[in-house]
């Protein structure tokens, strides 16, 4: 009798627990993802080099061999992805989801460490959504390049996923939005020790953190049937430093044979002065930084074009060509900053063509970003180089890239092959951090892509 009553108990839990799940429904989703890429010469990327910057400068030797000229290749799968999209019941009034999505890009000694790159519970009601969570930078979100390659499109277009506090209002195609957000995976480059005064640029999301203001995004974006068009403003501030280290010169008295202080002939103390090295708090105003894109789009049935124009301050954070440098050196040892500007922009086509068993889709994306250095002039550090903390190679003037694609899908399976060829122009710094005198660098990239969705 007994048993019976702990097996009935055992199942009214179980029951109970099923019927409390009714309300909520999920999806699994994801692909496994295998990626080969061919390098004519030595680059800046990450995720084991399968996110594509650009190539790098030449680097000479004793015999004047370009050491960066080296072919390399990869062919790897850690971009698999594993996904879940959950919908529960109403809350106030608004439909409710929530989204888990994972792949094993992370960072790690091996670098197949499982990384989140969305996790958000959402709210919509008629007009108004609410999102709280990881998600894709609003500012690219909205409209991505329909390449298939990693990078997809950055540093010429905007890329991140970053924890955030997103509102839109909708209304008759209209979409108002307002977003705040704090950096995690993807972060400002600063100083790597202060403490230590060292120069070397790295990237970390206490830059932001410590300005304890949030990165601010707002666009406005119209859709109408296969038309899309958008504005929208970044707005960034971060604190570079804490603290620094800084030479002040301290007076002790001169000292006669019996430790007694001497006096000078007008009775004024005898000193002497000694350089000492003391940390100090900083009191340094804020990098600010606005970084405004506009972007549109058209989709037939079988084509669409896309593109977007974004001009960048200090936008190293959306994985563009961008940074912030010291302007002024106090007499207290506080350091003053300018933005690192550029402008970018890219368009892609594309053409699908059905086949009797899939379809082919065919695409030409082409890309250029053109560094428009500070408005003010930079200082020097005693070893006579700019104090620069930016994303990318630090003497770039420009750059280009033209990559078409073409993509087989037939059911669960996509195979694509695209060309990527990428023209750096590298040349001398100037005090405004603008380059004179531009030569031409162009690493010729091959990727080829095997991807199984379910």
């Amino acid at each position: 009798m007994k048993k019976t009553l702990f097996i009935a108990a055992l199942m009214s839990m179980f029951f109970g627990s099923v019927a409390a799940q009714e309300k909520f429904s999920f999806k699994f989703y994801g692909f496994v993802r295998n990626y080969a890429c061919y390098d004519t010469r030595e680059s800046l990327t990450s995720n084991s080099e399968q996110f594509y910057y650009m190539p790098k400068n030449e680097k000479l030797d004793a015999d004047g061999n370009d050491l960066n000229a080296q072919p390399n290749m990869m062919l790897l799968s850690i971009t698999t992805r594993l996904g879940l999209n959950i919908t529960g019941p109403e809350f106030l009034g608004a439909k409710t989801s929530a989204k888990i999505e994972a792949d094993f890009a992370g960072f790690g000694t091996n670098n197949t460490v499982l990384r989140i790159r969305q996790a958000y519970a959402k709210m919509d009601w008629e007009h108004n959504k609410l999102l709280v969570g990881q998600a894709w930078h609003p500012m690219m979100g909205d409209m991505m390049p329909d390449v298939f390659s990693l990078e997809t499109g950055a540093p010429f277009t905007p890329f991140s996923r970053t924890p955030q506090l997103r509102y839109d209002y909708v209304n008759k195609g209209v979409t108002l939005t307002a977003t705040a957000l704090y950096q995690f995976q993807y972060t400002s480059y600063g100083p790597k020790d202060v403490a230590k005064d060292d120069y070397t640029s790295t990237g970390s999301f206490d830059y932001a953190r410590n300005a304890v203001v949030p990165e601010i995004y707002l666009q406005a974006m119209y859709k109408n049937g296969g038309f899309q068009a958008g504005v929208g403003v970044d707005i960034l501030t971060i604190k570079p430093r804490q603290s620094y280290n800084w030479d002040v010169t301290e007076y002790s008295p001169v000292l006669d044979g019996n430790d007694n202080p001497t006096f000078d002939a007008n009775g004024n103390p005898i000193t002497v002065g000694n350089q000492v090295t003391k940390t100090f708090k900083c009191k340094e105003a804020p990098v600010v930084s606005f970084t405004p894109t506009l972007f549109a789009s058209y989709k037939a049935d079988r084509w669409g074009i896309k593109g977007r124009v974004t001009y960048a301050q200090n936008a190293a954070h959306l994985s563009m060509i961008s940074g912030y440098g010291v302007t002024n050196i106090k007499d207290n040892g506080e350091w003053e900053y300018g933005t690192i500007n550029s402008i970018g922009g890219w368009i892609d086509a594309t053409y699908k063509q059905p086949l009797k068993k899939g379809y082919l889709q065919f695409c030409c994306f082409a890309g250029y970003t053109k560094n428009l250095g500070c408005e003010s002039n930079f200082v020097h550090n005693e070893k006579n180089e700019y104090i620069i903390y930016m994303r990318g190679e630090k003497n770039m003037d420009y750059m280009w890239r033209v990559a078409p694609s073409i993509l087989y899908t037939h059911n669960a399976l996509q195979i694509g092959v695209e060309y990527n060829p990428t023209t750096v122009g590298y040349g001398e710094k100037e005090k405004n951090y603008t380059m004179k005198n531009p030569r031409p660098v162009t690493n010729h990239r091959i990727c080829a892509m095997v991807k199984y969705n379910f």
